[in-house]
């Protein structure tokens, strides 16, 4: 199976984190991001659009992408510059990027979260964005990522992408979460170099077991699994979604909002 080159990314969606940031973002125009956790598309100056996604914060609207724009500025501002009527916060002399946002455009169809997210920020591409029917088909993360989302799409098996998980003290990021009735699945989609590396096989014990511990099961998938043994490999997620169960009720909002994939009348559900 060949692995496809992604297109750049040049988009950012972006978490506003309270109404006072969409106020700022719609009535100044502006959009501020710490230059210390900036991504890297917008410290090479790649960055031509931000989407903004709202959280639980914002009642009705929560979990939802709605609202996009051009980039019209980005430049480096301390934080006293930016908010003049908080000159004692703590943060008042951090370098943040000050990402000018002034024509903001509601974007074709709303795009949602079927699960509440803390998401910071999704580097994605305009496409992606402008054609998103929920969340997951924003992320543009790597091309093993990729094919593994195609497989798991054409099996109709719902999966959040680049999920956060707490596990204790430890906040871990999966590839994909998987939501079944007796053991939630964490896959994991790894490149041979960095699946061998012993400082990273070391890393992922930990990961698991603390996974394991907490009552995930975890899959690791190498780039010869995903790119010549496609159909070995979903045939263990499958075995592994009907030995814990089968997948949670798509059609119980209590458990899972499932948004069937594009061109997919009748996506198959295991269990």
């Amino acid at each position: 199976m060949k692995v496809a080159t992604p297109s750049p990314n040049t988009v950012l969606v972006a978490l506003l984190p309270t109404v006072a940031d969409w106020a700022l973002a719609r009535e100044q125009g502006i959009y501020r991001i710490p230059v210390r956790s900036a991504p890297e598309l917008v410290r090479t100056g790649t960055l031509t659009h931000i989407a903004f996604y709202f959280p639980m914060a914002f009642g009705a609207e929560a979990c939802t992408v709605r609202w996009y724009a051009p980039i019209s500025s980005l430049v480096i501002r301390k934080r006293s510059e930016i908010l003049p009527g908080q000159p004692n916060h703590p943060n008042a002399d951090t370098d943040y990027y000050l990402v000018g946002c002034k024509d903001l455009q509601e974007l074709p169809r709303v795009i949602p979260s079927r699960k509440p997210r803390r998401l910071l920020f999704i580097p994605t591409t305009l496409e992606k964005l402008l054609n998103a029917p929920e969340i997951n088909f924003l992320f543009s993360v790597s091309p093993l990522e990729e094919l593994m989302w195609a497989e798991l799409l054409r099996a109709g098996i719902p999966a959040e992408r680049q999920h956060d998980i707490t596990v204790g003290p430890l906040r871990f990021k999966l590839d994909f979460a998987v939501f079944c009735k007796e053991r939630n699945i964490d896959i994991e989609c790894d490149g041979d170099t960095y699946h061998m590396a012993p400082e990273a096989v070391e890393r992922d014990k930990r990961r698991s077991n603390a996974l394991t511990s907490h009552g995930w099961a975890d899959l690791r998938f190498t780039t010869t699994q995903l790119t010549t043994g496609m159909p070995a490999t979903m045939s263990l997620v499958s075995d592994t979604i009907n030995r814990y169960g089968g997948l949670q009720d798509p059609n119980d909002p209590n458990e899972y909002r499932y948004v069937k994939p594009p061109d997919d009348p009748q996506p198959r559900l295991f269990g």
